[in-house]
């Protein structure tokens, strides 16, 4: 087996720990770039964070501000997701160490169900603390863990809960109260709005259906994507007129509402673009979509600009170059619509491609068949196939490529094929196509193949 060139053992390394917490106590450890990246010290030692921090938890007694403090100079080091599942362990252990009822399953503390009536409990000032420091781990999941951490955060507020703390309720009301009252809430004659950072919830409601109440609506979500507001959240909207973007499919919810109203008033798309800059975040996800319909932040704005002007354009090729393809595939509602409105130009034809290239794969629609059986767009589309690379590979696609053994024209020729396969369907409808097609068009459609 091949050594290892960090240390991951506690035992007998007791004193070269210590030296590690100073280290990131003073801000002086450094990170080893290569994974699973080890913690270094000035001197040169390597030691797995797991270790370092299940060593903190064995040798420090609890203390709510000063796990906190550890904690979060680890967060600023490194980020919440290097350390996410080791915090998790040692939280689960305060607190099955500390609490009867509290049992251990395979993956998870939790509290049995139980038909027997359990009194009121009467908590200690240490216990307090202690479940106060499982609310933070909480939040810290809403707020900087993956989408799908929610669940984990939801698991320990349940647990807080059951144990007797009224702080999850305290944090539904009134959030962590980190955010000051001008950015949380907003009161007066044209809308009202309240956001809480714990929930990752904006709710906004216009009283007047105005360019100016929409102003400050987008004004009151931009200035809290400033902040350290979760990146993953659920807007809820409400308003007189209940405006939706024109496309067929898209769930009805409250940023489909907002930035479909807002759209329509020229001077505002300064603001939605902000709004697409701060939003737009790989692996974040609006948290009142699922399944089919779920869509990373941005994605409701970037239509209501993608349908006005083509100076967009860009902006829709970020968003496809930006979202998790593998997960998303909601913006295949917005491609026919898209095409209905600006057609194939040598400008669209790239959004067009892009957003094909967006998802694993792009299905089929019969419409887009009679946007690409002409002579122009037949030019159009064989000029991309003999530039495919160049268009449509970035520099850090093609070193990716070169790291892992691809070769970039067996890619772009299996991502040609995909591209086929959306605009003109099965290759056993080449055939009909072909023969509906001029003798010059013909030429051009069989070079595409």
């Amino acid at each position: 087996m091949r050594e290892l060139n960090y240390l991951v053992k506690i035992e007998g390394n007791e004193s070269l720990l210590e030296r590690f917490i100073e280290a990131i106590d003073n801000n002086t450890v450094t990170i080893d770039k290569a994974y699973p990246n080890p913690y270094v010290l000035d001197s040169g030692e390597k030691f797995l964070l797991s270790s370092i921090i299940e060593y903190f938890f064995q040798t420090r007694p609890f203390s709510k501000e000063f796990y906190i403090s550890f904690v979060e100079k680890l967060r600023k080091l490194t980020g919440f997701d290097s350390y996410r599942y080791t915090l998790g362990l040692q939280a689960d252990e305060l607190v099955f160490n500390s609490f009867e009822r509290v049992k251990k399953g395979k993956y998870k503390i939790f509290i049995p169900k139980t038909t027997e009536e359990i009194p009121e409990p009467i908590l200690t000032e240490e216990e307090k603390e202690l479940l106060s420091f499982i609310c933070y781990i909480a939040v810290s999941h809403i707020k900087y863990g993956p989408s799908y951490a929610t669940v984990t955060a939801n698991e320990y507020f349940d647990v807080v809960t059951e144990l007797g703390s009224d702080e999850v309720a305290q944090l539904k009301k009134n959030g962590t109260g980190k955010l000051s009252k001008e950015l949380s809430a907003h009161k007066d004659n044209d809308l009202t709005a309240k956001a809480n950072d714990v929930f990752a919830t904006i709710n906004i409601k216009l009283i007047t259906e105005t360019e100016e109440s929409y102003r400050k609506a987008l004004h009151f979500v931009n200035n809290l994507l400033k902040t350290d507001f979760p990146k993953s959240y659920e807007i809820t909207f409400s308003s007189k007129n209940k405006e939706l973007l024109p496309i067929k499919g898209l769930p009805k919810c409250g940023q489909n509402y907002l930035f479909a109203g807002a759209v329509q008033y020229p001077n505002l798309q300064k603001d939605i673009l902000e709004y697409i800059n701060l939003a737009k975040k790989e692996y974040e996800w609006y948290n009142n979509l699922e399944d089919e319909n779920c869509a990373m932040p941005s994605t409701f704005a970037v239509f209501a600009l993608g349908l006005q002007d083509e100076k967009y354009f860009d902006t829709l090729i970020e968003y496809y170059k930006t979202v998790d393809g593998e997960h998303q595939s909601v913006h295949a509602k917005f491609t026919p619509v898209f095409l209905e409105k600006f057609g194939i130009t040598e400008k669209s034809i790239k959004v067009f491609i892009n957003a094909v290239l967006s998802m694993q794969e792009h299905l089929h629609n019969k419409a887009f068949i009679s946007y690409f059986t002409n002579e122009n767009s037949l030019k159009l589309l064989l000029n991309s196939k003999e530039n495919f690379i160049s268009y449509y590979f970035t520099k850090e696609d093609l070193k990716e490529y070169s790291k892992s053994g691809d070769n970039p024209q067996e890619m772009a020729d299996y991502c040609w094929e995909s591209i086929m396969y959306t605009i003109f369907g099965q290759s056993k409808d080449f055939a009909k196509i072909a023969r509906q097609l001029s003798d010059e068009e013909k030429i051009l459609f069989e070079k595409l193949f």
